[in-house]
């Protein structure tokens, strides 16, 4: 399968008011296959939104390179083509939303790509569709709810025909029910629509059915793979700051109290099913 983002030895550095170089990113080696969904976990200031922005030329690397479709980020002359391969939706949709009704703010990515206004009608349809807020087409955001306006960013990158969707922190503010509608949804447009999704996220529990996840620590890549073996490693996640998913650690805690669940239950389901096998 073709990789759609590949990047090597990337850095990202900064300078302190004291003159200190700081390193957000330290020597990142990190490849997402086309198509697939890759969930990016890390404890807070691990660099997982520094590498976020690295992915549509938001920021440029200090050093190393991003290529994105075999595109190098660096190359001013594929800027606006990157960001129309690659849409974002960040933690607070409020700072994503720029129109005051819902429709006009969904088109406002297409009108700037140059989309011919019957195209936009029929794009934003099919992105409220998908996200099922048509409904809401003609509301005004700031009435919605905060689930509510992070489908809405969705639908405005999707509007923009992206072949990839990267969502930073994207369910941070959400109650666990908003969280599981962007999941659903993000996990559907993988799915049946091939697009390949980067989900960036502190919530263990989102990268159980993600095909590779990717763990971050002080800005370098600590470990990854599969999520049986990355969430199933109790000591690489201790390292990283992380817990594993809840039903993981019931099945370590079960372990230890001498009943024999198998080490790979990740989600509940699994647990339920080594449970209801021991009976």
């Amino acid at each position: 399968m073709e990789d759609f983002v590949r990047t090597q030895g990337v850095t990202y550095s900064y300078t302190s008011e004291e003159g200190d170089v700081n390193f957000a990113l330290n020597g990142v080696d990190i490849t997402v296959k086309k198509g697939s969904f890759a969930v990016i976990l890390g404890h807070n200031g691990s660099g997982k939104s520094t590498f976020a922005k690295l992915l549509n030329a938001l920021s440029l690397p200090t050093g190393g390179k991003v290529w994105i479709d075999g595109m190098d980020t660096a190359d001013a002359e594929r800027t606006f083509e990157i960001r129309g391969s690659v849409g974002m939706v960040f933690q607070n949709p409020d700072n994503q939303l720029v129109a005051t009704v819902v429709d006009e703010d969904v088109a406002f990515g297409p009108e700037n790509l140059g989309v011919p206004q019957p195209e936009i009608v029929e794009r934003v349809e099919q992105a409220l569709t998908a996200v099922n807020m048509l409904k809401y087409k003609k509301r005004a955001p700031h009435m919605l709810s905060g689930g509510q306006k992070q489908r809405i960013a969705i639908a405005g990158a999707l509007a923009m025909h992206p072949k990839m969707i990267v969502l930073d922190e994207a369910t941070a503010m959400l109650d666990p029910r908003g969280r599981k509608k962007i999941l659903e949804i993000v996990t559907r447009l993988n799915r049946e629509e091939g697009i390949t999704i980067v989900l960036i996220t502190h919530f263990m529990e989102e990268a159980v059915d993600a095909d590779q996840v990717i763990v971050l620590s002080d800005g370098q890549v600590l470990c990854q793979g599969t999520p049986h073996e990355i969430l199933t490693d109790q000591a690489m996640l201790k390292k990283a700051g992380l817990l594993p998913p809840f039903a993981a650690q019931m099945a370590m805690e079960l372990r230890e109290a001498g009943i024999p669940i198998a080490q790979t239950c990740i989600t509940t389901r699994e647990l339920v099913e080594e449970i209801c096998r021991l009976q």
